[in-house]
């Protein structure tokens, strides 16, 4: 196993199979998966999974030239920037915190990775991978806080990005905005009619 960023490999066990059935004899079926988690589940939310199929068992020079290859090709997840038409402000996780519950706000666009979003194929905006963009506690009602959470793949999670440059609600059905109009660092993100104004306008900026 390895970080496809950096580094080499490391081996997580070296030693003889389990003697339990299905274990001994070992019965692998091969496969290319692209676009899932690792665990055959739907979180990978569209990522393509970069890997290489061996016939019996590759060497550890090959393991290792492999992983040199995937690092080389430098791949990041950085996500975009949501700004504030009417505050130039990025939407920012406070405090860079990833604790669940807290509400998102304005700040000043610095381009760290709480301000870093990526809209997934599942309508998840999500921010350092694996936080999402949530609608408090299920909100559908003006002044519901936008927060992060886990992600989970439920409705108050999904969003709309429109060609008006709101960003709706797909629960409820209600525009992100920037609290009261506010345009100075701190303001906080909720949702509310859509009205047109530019407190509920945003551009995504790489």
């Amino acid at each position: 196993m390895g970080n496809a960023q950096s580094g080499g490999l490391s081996t997580g066990y070296c030693g003889p199979r389990p003697s339990d059935p299905g274990y001994n004899p070992m019965h692998k079926e091969g496969a290319i998966v692209l676009g899932i988690g690792g665990d055959n589940s739907i979180w990978g939310a569209g990522t393509f999974y970069e890997g290489v199929m061996t016939s019996g068992y590759p060497s550890d020079a090959t393991e290792d030239a492999v992983q040199a290859n995937i690092t080389a090709a430098g791949y990041a997840e950085t996500g975009q920037e949501i700004v504030g038409a009417g505050s130039g402000r990025c939407m920012d996780v406070p405090g860079a915190t990833t604790n669940n519950g807290t509400q998102v706000n304005l700040w000043d666009c610095n381009g760290n990775s709480n301000q870093r979003w990526t809209y997934t194929s599942g309508k998840q905006l999500r921010v350092y991978g694996n936080k999402c963009l949530d609608a408090y506690n299920w909100g559908t009602s003006n002044g519901t806080p936008a927060a992060i959470w886990d992600c989970t793949g439920a409705a108050n999670q999904q969003w709309n990005l429109n060609a008006d440059g709101t960003i709706t609600s797909a629960l409820s059905g209600l525009c992100l905005e920037a609290a009261g109009l506010g345009t100075a660092n701190g303001t906080k993100l909720q949702l509310w009619s859509c009205w047109g104004g530019s407190n509920q306008k945003w551009n995504l900026r790489n």
